[in-house]
């Protein structure tokens, strides 16, 4: 368990991080690929493993089941790598028995197929944690990989991203810290980076993300930055004075997340985990059932089949009907295998199957039915994915509308500011030609715009635009 005034150890030259701060803080680890900002994350959360600390990771790679090797850690997700399969509506049970009894988890987000269907369960298990952490009253730490896909900079954000947003603006006092990872900082939301208490820079080189270093470390940093070498960052920190270079140590886990090579890839022993944990899941070790083998005629093979009793297939969220032939098997299971859609529930009794009824290859019936069968199925298939895809067309499109008219808003304002500058100038007409000692141009791109106000502005600017071209129509 975390005490006050434990210490983290993560550097090679004895400069440590205090746990509480890390735990309930906002942190922000940033470098290009291959500069070691995997590895100081690994490092940071074999040291609070090491001091029992109670945290939760969203992997959004598949890199972190290598902490197994030495911890006992429940490794979730939809992957066949993971202890258990899970949906959006598992959410409440994993922030329970990560928040509550203190289990360390890897969200394994990876595998799952459909953006949408991660988000969904990213934004669920984030919101229970900041709901149940309000009675838990515990140091935690929610460390997310690749924040930039849930907080990034332009475009807004959607659901997930306003929780991880309020996770950081408001977690400290319920004891939730936040800590975000990202190659690119030049694509983070700048209002997360800015509310951050600790920061690590590790190198980068793209101009753009150079630049960000610019504007929080000032200085020559973002010319070195560019210059460290593998491990080492500049760290940045409340409890800090001033701007220290550090080497971050090697992790002692399994690198899950190395480039492959050539030769044989290590196999890592890895602690199992207590059944316990996966029967609040609805699921074991041993429920993973191979996929059916299935005869050249198409059948099931007999070997595969069990004569007396079959289990329910779990059904998707469109209640699909039951696969029959080798294409709706194979589709079947990799639904089941898969993930994205299950939400388990309580464990369904076997049921006994009933004698098999022959079926004659000549029956014009059975063959009218099997063929409406496989009909609803590609129909309800092809307007699920429809649906799906016009919803995010939807989306993207009112973001990119907002974008425009929130750009129209700031282009009008300025150009206001500017005219009234002028006007202002022209009236005064000094006698004596003097210096202006403050820029105009950059005290208004330094000054706060309501985002609100922008869009007014354009919205208004458009309805202008519109009427005046529709008068100019119905004139001519």
């Amino acid at each position: 368990m975390v005490q006050r005034g434990d210490e983290l150890e993560v550097t090679e030259d004895d400069v440590t991080l205090p746990a509480t701060d890390v735990l309930t803080g906002r942190g922000f680890v940033t470098g290009k690929s291959g500069s070691g900002k995997s590895n100081t994350a690994s490092v940071l959360v074999e040291e609070l493993l090491d001091h029992e600390a109670r945290l939760l990771i969203i992997d959004t790679d598949g890199e972190y089941y290598g902490l197994k090797e030495e911890y006992e850690v429940l490794h979730l997700g939809a992957s066949d790598r993971c202890d258990a399969v899970v949906g959006a509506g598992d959410a409440e049970a994993i922030a329970n028995i990560a928040l509550s009894e203190g289990v360390p988890v890897v969200l394994d987000v990876s595998g799952f197929l459909e953006g949408d269907v991660a988000d969904r369960l990213v934004y669920e298990v984030t919101k229970h944690l900041f709901s149940q952490a309000r009675d838990v009253r515990q140091p935690f730490l929610l460390l997310v990989e690749e924040v930039h896909e849930f907080v990034p900079e332009k475009g807004g954000l959607d659901d997930v991203g306003e929780m991880i947003v309020r996770v950081a603006k408001r977690g400290r006092k319920r004891g939730l810290g936040l800590c975000g990872l990202s190659q690119r900082p030049a694509s983070v939301d700048k209002d997360f980076i800015t509310q951050c208490d600790w920061l690590v820079w590790h190198r980068l080189t793209w101009a753009n993300d150079t630049k960000v270093v610019d504007r929080i470390l000032g200085g020559s940093y973002s010319t070195d930055v560019e210059t460290l070498g593998d491990g080492e960052a500049f760290l940045m920190a409340d409890w800090e004075e001033g701007v220290k270079r550090v080497q971050f140590r090697r992790k002692r886990t399994f690198d899950a997340g190395a480039t492959p090579g050539f030769g044989e890839a290590d196999t890592p022993d890895l602690k199992p985990v207590d059944e316990a944990w996966l029967e609040r899941f609805g699921a074991t070790a041993a429920d993973v059932d191979p996929l059916p083998t299935v005869d050249v005629d198409g059948s099931p093979s007999t070997d595969d089949v069990d004569t007396t009793t079959t289990e329910n297939t779990e059904a998707d969220e469109d209640d699909e009907p039951q696969a029959t032939d080798e294409t709706e098997i194979i589709e079947a299971h990799e639904v089941t295998e898969g993930g994205p859609n299950r939400d388990p529930g309580p464990a369904r009794p076997a049921q006994t199957a009933g004698p098999a009824q022959p079926v004659s290859a000549d029956d014009p019936r059975s063959a009218l039915l099997e063929f409406g069968q496989l009909v609803a199925h590609v129909a309800l298939v092809g307007a699920r994915r429809t649906a799906s895809g016009l919803s995010l067309l939807g989306r993207e499109g009112g973001k990119a509308a907002d974008q425009g008219v929130r750009w129209l808003g700031r282009e009008l304002r300025e150009l206001g500011e500017r005219a009234l500058d002028a006007l202002d100038g022209g009236d005064r007409q000094p006698a004596v030609p003097t210096v202006q000692s403050v820029d105009p141009e950059s005290e208004w791109a330094r000054r706060q715009r309501n985002p609100l106000a922008d869009r007014l502005v354009g919205l208004g600017a458009l309805v202008t635009v519109s009427a005046l071209a529709y008068l100019a129509v119905t004139v001519v």
